[in-house]
């Protein structure tokens, strides 16, 4: 079995190194942010992610969602309570508590063992959404930045660069000044996510509200919005009174 550890902090990374030599193990590397694992993950292709939930920018959740088929299985990592990761026993998936334990990082590594050989969970972004919203209120604030697709590699650009997201035939894309990028999120998401800080004009678009520098009404009860980069953009009929109301607050 071939492992992978991902952990921002130094310490439990060479913790960990060291209880699994202990369970001998092989360590194929180690990642200390969610975009060097996903890297890692490309390169040395590892049986399984010891995967840390809580980290900045990139979250577990995160590099769980932009994996690359074939997924290696994952055990999180985490310090949030028992009553929390109910969620996760529900979904058949494997966590550790930390401070992780000998005992407990053996038993996780026995049980990665015989899923290798069998059946696992998709960790289809449906799944990884309830996850993260079974944790909401213990999850981090939200981060200024959004972890994106670019070619076959991933980069983190602001949310403030970001003019507006736009949906068509199933793939989210983020509109920047330079180009538009691939996301792996639902507009949903994004919208849970940025907390406002992004407005749903229609069922295929979120606008930045800082980008946005004018709105006029339409003669049909909609209305039109042009942003900063000179883009307009059509609010729908039943979403024009929301966000005159947002835009005014």
């Amino acid at each position: 079995m071939r492992v992978l550890i991902v952990d921002d902090e130094p310490a439990a990374r060479r913790r960990l190194s060291i209880m699994l030599e202990e369970l001998d193990v092989e360590v194929v590397g180690e990642a200390e942010n969610g975009v060097e694992a996903l890297e890692l993950v490309r390169d040395r292709k590892p049986d399984v992610l010891l995967l840390d939930i809580a980290m900045p920018e990139v979250d577990g959740f995160d590099v769980a969602r932009h994996l690359d088929d074939p997924k290696p299985l994952i055990i999180f990592q985490t310090a949030f309570d028992e009553y929390a990761l109910q969620a996760f026993e529900h979904e058949a998936l494997d966590y550790v508590v930390k401070p992780v334990t000998l005992d407990r990082l053996g038993q996780a590594i026995e049980r990665a063992r015989v899923r290798l050989g069998s059946e696992r969970p998709e960790l289809d972004s449906d799944l990884l959404e309830r996850l993260y919203g079974a944790l909401a209120g213990r999850a981090q604030a939200r981060r200024p930045r959004l972890l994106v697709r670019e070619g076959a590699a991933r980069r983190l650009i602001p949310f403030a660069e970001i003019s507006r997201f736009t949906t068509k035939e199933g793939l989210v894309r983020a509109h920047a000044p330079s180009r538009e990028y691939l996301t792996d999120y639902t507009l949903s998401e994004l919208e849970r996510r940025t907390a406002g800080s992004f407005l749903r004009v229609s069922r295929s678009e979120l606008v930045n509200v800082d980008q946005v520098e004018k709105i006029r009404a339409g003669g049909d009860g909609s209305a039109t919005l042009t942003l900063a980069d000179g883009t307009v953009v059509r609010v729908t009929r039943r979403r024009a009174a929301e966000v005159r109301r947002a835009l005014a607050s």
